[in-house]
């Protein structure tokens, strides 16, 4: 065999080989790129599962929330303030029939309503210092407390004749820490807690 002969058959064989790894290369780079689309969809997949987890979690957590919202709001309604009327003073009872206790409870504002010469209040004191004061601490279930209050005219004086109702404002705490206004004839809502 002459010299090109060999080099012949040699570009032959190199060209063969060129298509041999030439074929194989693109049946990688299909299977690469196959392989590659099947990442793709898997992450797609996954991605769409991990959605639709996070929005169901996020739902529960929504749910569980608005749950615990509705029980404080029922044991709020459950503080009730009671009117009545002696020897000159209004009578505030504040009593706690919820399960739970509550705390810093203040009574904030008495206002009697209809026409008189009514303009503010103080507690009587002419009473006992628990018949005077008008905050507490502490109430625990199914306790309550009362205040004696004296309505003032408009210098300060004593006004003996009681209206025929009046609006009560009481504030507290409630076992989570969410502060609470009690109104009489409104029921109780959620407020901001005093600034210090």
């Amino acid at each position: 065999m002459n010299a090109e002969t060999w080099i012949a058959l040699a570009a032959v064989v190199i060209a063969v080989a060129a298509a041999v790894v030439s074929i194989h290369q693109a049946r990688t780079a299909k299977d690469s790129a196959r392989a590659a689309q099947e990442q793709v969809v898997a992450a797609n997949e996954a991605n769409q599962l991990t959605r639709q987890q996070m929005a169901q979690q996020a739902m529960q957590e929504r749910h569980q929330a608005a749950e615990a919202e509705q029980a404080s709001q029922r044991e709020a309604e459950k503080v009730r303030v009671e009117l009545g009327g002696n020897g000159g003073s209004l009578t505030v009872r504040i009593a706690n029939h919820s399960y739970r206790p509550i705390s810093d409870v203040q009574l904030v504002d008495v206002a009697p309503e209809g026409e008189g010469p009514w303009r503010s209040w103080k507690p009587n004191p002419n009473v006992g210092s628990k018949l005077s004061t008008t905050s507490w601490p502490l109430l625990h279930p199914e306790r309550d407390e009362t205040v004696a209050v004296w309505l003032l005219d408009e210098d300060g004086g004593h006004v003996r004749k009681l209206p025929r109702s009046a609006s009560v404002e009481i504030r507290f705490r409630d076992d989570d820490g969410q502060w609470w206004s009690v109104v009489t004839g409104t029921g109780a809502h959620r407020v901001a807690p005093p600034a210090p």
